[in-house]
């Protein structure tokens, strides 16, 4: 019988949970992530604008975000989580914790490589941690499978590490074209958007969407809320991707339009989801990172309101810059950030805390980082990244890079934070 560990915040840990080790290790590897992240966007900041897309440099950076940071992390935490979410056990924690030295290793050679744009080591590393990304895909998949709690959540999760292992699947073919002269050439830029799409749009945007479901109810101790139209969002995201690709293989602009509408319809749907569960909320004092939570959901719409109006301007790559970044930094970003603040406190806590409950004096979860202490990092990110934006439409150049300082210093502080409650000193030690 499935029993929730007692805490004070509700829980994200259950009699299922994997060891503690498997999800910090990921999730330490985001952090780490996060700051490099953050010293390199600083350091690159006055060469990031629309023209300098392809370099090395720039590519490097952008998947040192995705991948090093963003999917490092989203990886420990959906370890977690989704024995929480659908209460069964990881399938094969030792797969697991071993494919974390592949997934870590692949990465760091492929951000190297992309820095030097070393084209073997692309080609070898891009296929380890392709093969590492398809291991943890299968382990989710096959985990969530099942369970017997059925619904649109789970067809969420399902969802989102499918269009992640096409995601990754098209990279390969990418690096591929590299070594390959002539290959794929006729289709390199539907190849690269589709992969954008697919990680974007597909992984990232089905897995925020889908965890939100159980993570804002849990941390708003929300209850009685409908989850009618949970669905009616999956079904409309799936379109608007779906509609996306099918405009940028055809080369259609009528159905990129088409998509933008349905996506901004999603979105919209996801928005009375989210306003329902905050009406339910018996947690009326609302948090910094759940606010950030919130506007993330509403910058994710927003993004596709603007390329939507792009769209009536050009179909070119480049004059999707902007809109790419935004979304990447304005949703998946921010959601992420949000709820970081949340699950890493929440997990060292119960790791180090929950047996000495009644045996001795224990701190509680805000006393290891509280709340407010996320109030200023999460506003100068999201002043840094409308800043960012608008100067970069602008092509202003100085306010760009004041933009670009200000996210780098506010991710630079929220992975320190992190860092602080995790203690290294400590986790070494746990298991």
């Amino acid at each position: 019988m499935q029993t929730l560990a007692r805490t004070p915040a509700g829980g994200i840990t259950t009699s299922q949970s994997p060891p503690f080790s498997l999800p910090i290790r990921y999730m330490l590897l985001g952090m780490v992530g996060f700051l490099v992240f953050a010293v390199d966007l600083v350091i690159q900041s006055s060469g990031l604008n629309g023209h300098n897309t392809f370099l090395p440099s720039i590519v490097a950076l952008t998947h040192l975000l995705t991948l090093g940071s963003l999917l490092a992390f989203v990886m420990g935490a959906v370890y977690q989580l989704s024995t929480v979410a659908f209460l069964v056990p990881i399938k094969t924690v030792t797969v697991a914790k071993w494919n974390f030295w592949l997934y870590a290793i692949s990465i760091v050679g492929l951000i190297i490589s992309m820095m030097v744009w070393w084209v073997m080591g692309l080609m070898i590393f891009g296929t380890l941690a392709v093969i590492a990304i398809y291991l943890y895909s299968l382990i989710i998949i096959w985990s969530v499978m099942a369970t017997n709690l059925r619904g649109a959540m789970q067809w969420f999760v399902l969802s989102a590490h499918v269009y992640l292992i096409v995601a990754v699947s098209l990279a390969l073919l990418l690096i591929i074209s590299f070594m390959v002269p002539g290959f794929l050439a006729n289709v390199y830029q539907p190849l690269l958007l589709s992969h954008i799409i697919f990680a974007a749009g597909g992984f990232f945007t089905f897995l925020a969407m889908g965890f939100s479901f159980k993570l804002l109810p849990m941390f708003t101790l929300s209850h009685g809320f409908s989850t009618s139209r949970q669905k009616w969002t999956l079904i409309l995201l799936h379109i608007a991707l779906w509609a996306f690709i099918a405009g940028i293989w055809l080369n259609d602009r009528s159905a990129l339009w088409v998509a933008g509408i349905i996506g901004i319809a999603a979105f919209i749907n996801h928005l009375f989801d989210v306003r329902g569960i905050m009406k339910k909320r018996l947690r009326k004092n609302t948090e910094a990172p759940i606010y950030a939570v919130l506007i993330a959901a509403y910058s994710g719409g927003f993004a596709f309101l603007l390329l939507f109006v792009q769209l009536g301007v050009a179909l070119q790559i480049a004059g999707w810059q902007e809109i790419v970044t935004f979304y990447l930094m304005g949703w998946i970003t921010l959601t992420v950030m949000g709820f970081a603040y949340k699950i890493i406190p929440f997990l060292i806590w119960n790791e180090r805390f929950r047996k000495k409950i009644g045996k001795e004096k224990t701190p509680m979860i805000a006393d290891l980082l509280h709340p407010n202490r996320a109030k200023p990092v999460l506003i100068g990110f999201l002043a840094g990244l409308i800043l960012l934006t608008v100067c970069s439409l602008m092509e202003w150049i100085p306010g760009t890079v004041i933009g670009t300082l200000m996210i780098g210093a506010s991710i630079a502080v929220f992975a320190i934070q992190l860092l602080l409650v995790v203690n290294l000193k400590k986790v070494g030690k746990e298991r």
